[in-house]
């Protein structure tokens, strides 16, 4: 393939093609603000509401079968429980995808909140179009 490039695996042994390894969008964000940190290949991101975000590429992947991984943090917990960060991708197209992001109020998940963290962390491999 034009431009493909082999690298040569850590036991020598094997081979990995370098585009498929690399990150083709990445964002970290304050959702309780919006305000991008920083970003990359990324044409905006749209505050959906409480927990929900979109997040748009300025190039587009190929088709809608990426890997999209999400990471939130905060500098404070928002419950005094036991609970547990979630974060999750959907609605994923070949222009955007979506973002949610919450947590349990308590180590057995019974009480859900979508929650607007101050750090979201965002990574997307795939197939650039």
């Amino acid at each position: 393939t034009a431009g493909s490039i082999s690298v040569t695996g850590e036991g020598n042994s094997t081979t990995t093609n370098l585009q498929l390894g690399l990150v083709k969008c990445l964002s970290r964000f304050n959702s309780s603000t919006n305000a991008v940190i920083g970003s990359f290949n990324q044409s905006s991101r749209t505050d959906d509401g409480t927990g929900l975000s979109t997040t748009s590429f300025t190039n587009n992947m190929g088709n809608a079968n990426y890997f999209a991984n999400t990471h939130c943090s905060v500098t404070a917990a928002p419950t005094t429980g036991t609970g547990a960060f979630c974060d999750s991708a959907y609605s994923e197209t070949t222009s955007s995808v979506g973002l949610a992001y919450g947590y349990s109020g308590n180590s057995s998940g019974v009480t859900w909140a979508f929650y607007d963290f101050d750090n979201i962390k965002f990574l997307l491999h795939g197939d650039l179009a």
